[in-house]
């Protein structure tokens, strides 16, 4: 097949004028098209269905499936190639794949004070998309890791064959829905400093965590194993393993929202200041009760928060995403996307606002807030989501998010950006301190109290 990539160049004469600069295509009925250059990425010429890669030697192969898939294995230049290996999350291959070299352990791990899952910095749900995706980070664009739901579309929509390209073993899966097809090397895997398996079988990492209700059990990721006699992707290995990783093309999936209770006319509450104050938090269902655990400039509550799973974190950086210093009423606003309608996080003047000018009186649970006009909401002391999960505590204190980043520097001149403004009443024994304006990690799961004008 033919394939080149051209670099976009002048490619229309224009007079010279403050005109943008344009792209025409004669068309073979006459017609001509006319693009700006502009809006022009790159062009590539080659067969319906197929595009070429970054790596120069990878074509996407429509398997009339919801996405495309390489051709090839990441750090292959073709098919029958087997590529790098790759540490779950991780973007180099190395020579040793072990605890001891893999870059997302946790390095003061230790058998007698530690359960055997925090031997790891577990990602999230899902990496795909990321700077953790070693696809997504080496090819650009749309190419990313396929997730276990994408590897599982796959094998059920092919049928598989145990073959060979030249010398190398491996399978041949062709789609039910289309008649293409794609070969996968049975390179095997790397244990320590191990090849495994070498032309006995196909392991890949999907980008998906294993599911698990109980998070403190050992931390294990999907991965698909293909063989002559087994196709699946239901099982699950240490991240520390070098597996290979076959690229897919397209947008990354869409988050499904939480369905939550959206609240009524009765439950947007006049306490005689700037806003109105809901009458429970975001997720919750009634005063008193707890709602969701968001992360700062998330839309849903994970199983566990911590830095490494945060989605505005970037692993190549080691720093937390730009989006804003005040994200209320903006996509990043979890009020405002699930309840709609004029509601969205408070800012920072508005919960100070709510401290100064409103009576606190404290109960073993939380406070009443009374306003200057004898109106009240309950705020809960419902604690904070970590990397164990939820508080398993009832002598929790109160975390409530505003939708400002914290506005300090530090000793370097450089703005605080990892911590979000944030209401916060502490514990001391069974009773709570005075409420205050104070701040809080962007990546912990705490409640939101959402308001409206």
């Amino acid at each position: 097949m033919k394939k080149a990539i051209l670099s976009m160049m002048a490619v229309a004469a224009l007079s010279m004028t403050a005109q943008q600069r344009v792209m025409n295509i004669y068309l073979s009925n006459g017609d001509v098209e006319t693009i700006p250059v502009s809006d022009v990425l790159k062009i590539s010429f080659g067969l319906s269905g197929e595009e070429p890669d970054p790596e120069g030697g990878v074509t996407m192969v429509d398997m009339g499936l919801s996405v495309k898939w390489a051709s090839a294995n990441v750090g292959a230049t073709k098919p029958s190639d087997y590529g790098n290996f790759y540490a779950y999350g991780e973007i180099e291959p190395k020579d040793v794949y072990s605890w001891d070299t893999y870059k997302w352990r946790y390095p003061d791990y230790n058998d007698w004070d530690c359960d055997e899952w925090e031997k790891y910095y577990k990602l999230g749900a899902t990496f795909t998309g990321t700077n953790y995706d070693v696809a997504h980070v080496k090819w650009g664009e749309q190419w990313r890791t396929p997730t276990k739901a994408e590897w599982d579309e796959l094998i059920y929509n092919c049928t598989w064959q145990w073959g060979a390209q030249g010398s190398v073993a491996g399978m041949i899966a062709t789609s039910k829905v289309n008649g293409n097809s794609i070969f996968l090397p049975a390179a095997g895997n790397m244990v320590d400093g191990e090849h495994t398996h070498d032309q006995l079988g196909c392991f890949y990492w999907t980008s998906s965590e294993y599911e698990q209700p109980d998070i403190t059990q050992e931390c294990r990721n999907y991965r698909a194993n293909l063989d002559a006699t087994n196709q699946s992707a239901k099982g699950y290995d240490y991240p520390e393993v070098g597996f290979s990783v076959r690229a897919v093309y397209g947008p990354v999936p869409a988050e499904k929202l939480p369905s939550v209770v959206k609240p009524g006319a009765d439950d947007m509450v006049d306490l005689g200041l700037s806003v109105k104050w809901a009458a429970f938090n975001l997720g919750a269902s009634k005063p008193g009760s707890d709602g969701l655990f968001f992360c700062w400039g998330e839309l849903s509550e994970k199983q566990y928060s911590h830095t490494y799973n945060y989605k505005y974190y970037d692993p190549l950086t080691d720093d937390v995403v730009d989006i804003g210093s005040n994200i209320c009423g903006s996509e990043y606003d979890a009020a405002h996307v699930l309840w709609g309608d004029g509601w969205r996080m408070p800012t920072a003047a508005e919960i100070q606002e709510l401290i100064e000018q409103c009576t606190w009186e404290a109960s073993s649970s939380g406070y009443t807030v009374t306003g200057p006009n004898g109106n009240s909401i309950f705020l809960k002391a419902s604690g904070f989501m970590t990397y164990k999960g939820k508080p398993r505590s009832s002598n929790e204190s109160g975390l409530y998010f505003s939708g400002e980043v914290d506005g300090r520097v530090n000793s370097q001149g450089q703005a605080m950006t990892s911590q979000a403004q944030a209401l916060r009443f502490t514990r001391s024994g069974y009773s709570l301190n005075t409420p205050q304006l104070s701040t809080f990690s962007r990546a912990g799961g705490i409640q939101i109290r959402p308001v409206h004008e």
